[in-house]
């Protein structure tokens, strides 16, 4: 089965919005940079160090949704029959 591009568009939207408000907000310039390399490069290495400097932070339930969605989004291409 193939990803909708409309899945897509709303897990790319969800995690730009979520990591772009901690950008933006938090108080503690390591995190805002944390955020910022999440949004301009994200890659495993990026997401995590910003999973990393949000714990006990307001807003990582909310990351942690977005990022929620773009897994689901990417369900059957990480997670599908690797014989197809």
């Amino acid at each position: 089965m193939v990803i909708r591009d409309a899945d897509r568009e709303v897990a790319r939207r969800m995690y730009h919005v979520a990591v772009g408000i901690v950008a933006m907000r938090d108080d503690d310039i390591a995190v805002r940079e944390a955020a910022v390399d999440a949004v301009r490069m994200p890659s495993p290495a990026t997401i995590r160090a910003l999973l990393a400097v949000g714990r006990e932070k307001e807003w990582l339930a909310s990351v942690v949704d977005a990022l929620a969605e773009v897994g689901i989004a990417a369900a059957e291409e990480v997670l599908g029959d690797e014989n197809e």
